[in-house]
């Protein structure tokens, strides 16, 4: 595998030179325990000799061809979708590849070949897949190409993504390579429109959360015995920081809200979770506040109820009566500007559906808090 491996990106050094570089910071490594022939993540290009073995140069060539493409994409490296299985995520990264690459001997799974409509990101995609998955649907997939399936097919989306994780420092790296480049080869006008946009600052919930907690962390100080004085040691007492959160998330569910956004809501209260909040209050708002949940675990279904009007004094009225640090705000902003009560001291971070309706907002928006995008479908 080794020599063939390098005669592929011999040539490929002058041919195809974003693919030769995004290959090169993977370190290859055999693998005979996965049912698809190569995988990529956490800096590893992976190969089943087994499979590999059975593949001819030209077929290994594609095959690679679909990981270059997919790690300058760097779906091994972002963050997984909320309530994506690791299968949605092999297959959706497969029909993103397939609907943007194409190469006269390529032959990968397409969007078409499951019913989807073609020219969407990655994590609608998984959404789109996982829902295929839960209602035992799903198309019948690509041919995949010779050498393509795995001992094991109905596994081969699932191993794929099983190195799949965040890694900022690679992401960066990526972007090192995308942003540097002179000659795409292969790589399409439309594809490399991607990538180049894929260079943009996009929302990271992570950074978001982590950064919105601690701008609204509770510092509570506390006169204590047992923690001495800094200057008189434990003649006088000293004092601790007792350092909590109370956070109230407000999720629009008016009537120009869809569905789908709903979900991807949802799915962003979920990944709070992850980023450091124990437990979150959730209120649905349109023109009153509908229902109020005390969320301690990811929620895979929420019911949604309301579906009028949309008025942001319920929400912001509700957090300033319960003592919130912190309020995050989802809305696709239609509805007038709110009246801050006297005293308030709770933290808001607007979320806005898109760039539209935060510059529609902003100036006001800004006023009372943090603002942000947050890019749907």
């Amino acid at each position: 595998m080794q020599e063939r491996y390098s005669h592929i990106l011999e040539q490929w050094f002058i041919l195809e030179p974003p693919l030769f570089q995004v290959l090169c910071i993977h370190e290859l490594v055999p693998n005979s325990r996965m049912a698809c022939p190569l995988r990529s993540g956490r800096k590893k290009l992976e190969y089943n000799p087994l499979i590999v073995a059975e593949m001819s140069d030209e077929a290994l060539e594609e095959a690679l061809r679909a990981e270059a493409v997919r790690l300058l994409l760097k779906h091994p490296y972002e963050r997984r979708p909320d309530g994506c299985s690791q299968r949605a995520m092999g297959l959706a990264s497969n029909l993103v590849v397939g609907d943007n690459y194409s190469h006269p001997r390529f032959k990968i799974e397409t969007p078409q070949d499951f019913g989807l409509k073609t020219g969407m990101n990655y994590e609608w995609y998984a959404r789109e897949v996982e829902k295929q998955q839960d209602g035992g649907k799903g198309g019948e997939g690509g041919e995949g190409g010779e050498g393509s399936e795995g001992d094991a097919s109905g596994d081969k989306y699932r191993d794929m993504a099983e190195l799949w994780d965040e890694d900022e420092l690679t992401v960066q790296l990526i972007n090192g390579i995308i942003s540097s480049v002179k000659t795409w080869g292969s790589i399409s006008g439309k594809l490399a429109e991607i990538l180049n946009g894929s260079l943009k600052a996009r929302i990271d919930w992570r950074n978001i959360f982590a950064g919105f907690r601690a701008s609204i962390i509770s510092s509570k100080r506390k006169l204590t015995r047992m923690k001495p004085n800094r200057r008189t040691g434990f003649q006088n007492m000293g004092s601790t920081r007792r350092f909590d959160t109370k956070l109230l998330v407000a999720v629009d569910v008016s009537g120009s809200i869809t569905t789908e956004n709903l979900r991807y809501f949802y799915g962003v209260i979920n990944s709070a979770f992850r980023y450091g909040f124990e437990s979150i209050d959730v209120i649905q708002f349109d023109c009153g506040v509908k229902v109020v949940q005390n969320i301690r675990k990811v929620a895979k279904d929420i019911a949604i109820i309301g579906r009028g009007g949309t008025s942001f004094q319920e929400p912001i009225d509700y957090a300033h009566e319960n003592g919130y640090d912190g309020l995050v705000m989802l809305t696709d902003g239609y509805a007038p500007e709110p009246v801050i009560p006297e005293g308030f001291t709770t933290g808001i971070l607007w979320v806005c559906e898109n760039e539209d309706c935060l510059n529609h907002n902003k100036e006001w928006m800004e006023k009372s808090g943090r603002t942000c995008v947050m890019q749907i479908g």
